[in-house]
């Protein structure tokens, strides 16, 4: 396909080298060779003198040959250039504004392998505006990604620079979607040991893989067949409380919304009860479970419960509650 394409955009220069051969032989009588050799120092301007002496026409015929072969061989440059250097260019443009947004990216989630759950993964953290870096060895929808905008590393992501390269050490988080069971075994361990703070999530289908994903280091061991058919048994055995979890789950599709609240150093929530903070009251916010720094589950808390720093609150209301919530311990964090 190179060499066609290359043979149509030298085609027009080989034309006029034979027309050229041609008229010297008709016009001067000369034979093929002294022709051709006339014709390619007439094209090239390498200023030799004629190897015979020439009539009017064939002086003539000389100066259009050198006039049109100057505009074939600017029109052979360019035509390859298009063809062949301006995509190498481009390439190396994308690659270096690729390589200036990596090394801005900070608490960004690295996403690794770009299957249909890396995929679903990566298009929903980008939906909630959290930065991604995908990390493939051969992403099939690498336009789709840069149509959004995210950074992509080609690469095994078990290899540590390649992971240096995705930012692992200003990362937040990273998400082991590949296929293959041992490739995220090793992806994880490669992870924990270059970070051993980072927030890792990692797929696994067989049983005994679990246990290998925890040993490595995962936070987080998801198996993605499981999930499903429990998604499917508890629509079948409880479908209402099935659909309002969906409804509320999905933004804009209900009155009612499930949202997270990390209650952070500066939050005035530290330290008060949940009955002195007024929370349902004041927002109209339903409390339904906290996380503890320590890492404790409290499902339907007491009013008696103390808020700590770093616990992190379940909150259930609807999307304008929510947002008010949010905007005014924020701002509070802010100030």
């Amino acid at each position: 396909m190179i060499l066609l394409n290359l043979l149509k955009a030298v085609f027009p220069l080989l034309l006029i080298i034979f027309i050229g051969t041609v008229g010297y032989m008709i016009i001067e009588g000369w034979t093929p060779f002294d022709s051709l050799y006339m014709t390619v120092i007439s094209l090239t301007t390498v200023g030799y003198s004629e190897i015979h002496p020439m009539s009017l026409i064939g002086k003539v015929f000389t100066m259009m040959l050198i006039l049109t072969g100057i505009g074939s061989v600017a029109y052979i440059i360019g035509n390859i250039s298009m063809q062949y250097i301006h995509p190498f260019f481009d390439f190396v443009i994308k690659e270096k504004r690729m390589e200036h947004i990596l090394n801005k990216m900070k608490d960004h989630f690295i996403i690794c392998g770009y299957g249909r759950i890396g995929r679903d993964v990566t298009m929903n953290l980008v939906k909630t505006d959290i930065p991604v870096v995908v990390v493939d060895k051969a992403p099939l929808a690498k336009a789709d990604l840069e149509k959004h905008q995210v950074p992509v590393v080609v690469g095994d992501a078990s290899h540590e620079e390649i992971l240096e390269k995705a930012g692992i050490n200003r990362a937040k988080g990273l998400v082991s979607a590949v296929t293959s069971e041992a490739e995220n075994v090793f992806i994880t361990m490669t992870a924990r040991d270059l970070e051993p703070g980072l927030f890792i999530i990692s797929r696994f289908e067989e049983p005994a893989t679990q246990k290998k994903l925890i040993r490595a280091g995962a936070n987080k061991v998801i198996n993605p067949y499981q999930i499903g058919s429990d998604k499917i048994s508890h629509i079948i055995l409880k479908p209402t409380i099935s659909k309002i979890l969906d409804f509320a789950q999905q933004r804009g599709q209900f009155e009612l919304n499930i949202d997270e609240l990390e209650i952070s150093e500066n939050t005035p929530l530290v330290g008060k009860t949940i009955r002195n903070c007024r929370i349902r009251e004041k927002h109209n916010i339903i409390i339904i479970a906290i996380e503890s720094a320590a890492g404790d589950i409290i499902t339907n808390p007491g009013p008696d419960y103390i808020f700590q720093e770093n616990d992190r609150l379940v909150l259930i209301a609807n999307s304008t509650e929510l947002k008010s919530i949010f905007l005014t311990y924020q701002s509070q964090n802010k100030s």
